[in-house]
């Protein structure tokens, strides 16, 4: 696995100390035989090449929500979709772009912050013939910068 991969799959664990959702200490989810990785968080955490590298605005009033699905212990493309949510406003879409190389792949999707906040997310994953799933979890993004 690459650089890119290392630190984007490195925040889905060790990102959970800035959380408190009370959610338990690792973001994942298994549908079958498939393991879905998730997280948020600021921009900032990743360096400026990385955030070139993905095409990532760096901002403390952007942050950025990473999805990535393995199988057999190797990262796997899937259809995603998805929503945000901030305090009791209405859901908003979530536009993500697959990003990654030498058999990396995540999704990522940017949506702004404004100071620590509790988002709600709902994302559809699907992979291969697969039929879609639904995670849905809530996590505080505190902007860093």
């Amino acid at each position: 696995m690459g650089r890119i991969g290392l630190l984007l799959l490195s925040m889905c664990f060790g990102m959970q100390a800035l959380a408190s959702d009370g959610a338990s200490a690792q973001r994942q989810q298994t549908f079958g035989d498939t393991t879905v990785y998730y997280n948020a968080f600021p921009s900032t955490f990743l360096t400026p090449q990385i955030a070139n590298e993905v095409q990532v605005t760096r901002s403390k009033t952007n942050a950025v929500l990473n999805i990535t699905l393995n199988k057999g212990g190797k990262n796997i493309a899937a259809n995603v979709q998805g929503t945000v949510q901030s305090g009791d406003g209405k859901p908003t879409p979530l536009t993500f772009r697959q990003v990654g190389k030498n058999g990396e792949i995540n999704y990522l999707a940017q949506f702004p912050v404004a100071g620590p906040q509790t988002f709600s997310f709902k994302v559809d994953v699907k992979a291969g013939g697969a039929t879609s799933e639904t995670i849905q979890f809530s996590q505080m993004v505190a902007p860093i910068e």
